[in-house]
């Protein structure tokens, strides 16, 4: 279970972490990371439409747009991908931070800077052989601290709405906040963060790189991608800090962990 910030396409970028020179990285870093199921987020319309035909093989891919009202629009996305061989996708929704989660924010009601719309969203998958279930929910948290606080409790919300069985249950993404803010608290008193109870870990503690070749990974100290579980057992936490031809992937490091749930 994990979860990837592929970086949005800017021009910002120098030539090497521009999108056209980095986005085999990209789909090599998912494919030696070997996910069963993991989220992404900034995802614009090129990133999509790239990894959904590079890892047709693989994965399927479900993206949610915040920007769009129908939530499948062409503006950058969030996703869920998960291994089309082991897994079916059911009971897919999305969702708005905002007190009308079934509508597109508007008017920038989540307090977000810039005019970011925020939500999630989240489905069952169905284990093909075990038949095992679990719910997974995937979003990119907002950049404004207050906004963080406000709506953070939204996701246990959405989480008691959309998986009313209990299912081993799975909230992953950037959440743009460190494990002290307010926001990754509240988190904590509903999923246990994955981090901190599993059996081992590789890699830093940090998980944004902000594509620094000369950062320090295992002394800075910004964790902002995480995995949070209910009812399964984590047994290996990875933070991948990997570089390829001697660059990131992403301004992001992928995440995951290998988990432990219960047989029907």
């Amino acid at each position: 279970m994990g979860t990837y910030n592929v970086r949005y396409i800017t021009t910002e970028e120098d030539e090497q972490n521009n999108w056209a020179n980095r986005k085999t990285r990209v789909v090599q870093s998912i494919r030696e990371n070997d996910f069963d199921v993991f989220g992404l987020q900034e995802c614009s319309p090129d990133i999509k439409s790239y990894l959904s035909s590079e890892l047709a093989d693989t994965y399927s891919i479900r993206y949610f747009d915040p920007k769009s009202a129908s939530g499948t629009g062409n503006h950058e996305s969030m996703g869920l991908a998960y291994k089309s061989a082991k897994y079916t996708l059911s009971n897919w929704h999305y969702f708005w931070l905002s007190n009308t989660p079934s509508t597109m924010t508007l008017n920038n009601d989540t307090g977000d800077s810039g005019s970011f719309t925020r939500g999630g969203c989240c489905a069952i998958l169905t284990n093909k052989i075990t038949n095992t279930k679990i719910f997974v929910m995937v979003t990119h948290g907002c950049l404004n601290a207050g906004s963080r606080e406000a709506h953070a409790a939204q996701y246990e919300e959405m989480e008691k709405q959309y998986n009313p069985n209990g299912y081993p249950s799975f909230f992953v993404g950037d959440m743009n906040a460190q494990p002290d803010d307010p926001a990754s608290v509240t988190y904590r008193s509903y999923w246990n963060d994955a981090y901190y109870y599993s059996a081992t870990k590789t890699g830093p503690y940090c998980t944004f790189n902000g594509f620094h070749l000369d950062r320090d990974m295992y002394t800075y100290k910004k964790r902002l991608d995480y995995v949070y579980y209910r009812n399964a057992t984590p047994l290996r936490y990875v933070c991948n800090d990997r570089k390829y031809d001697g660059y990131y992937a992403s301004d992001h490091l992928p995440v995951y962990v290998d988990m432990k749930v219960d047989l029907p």
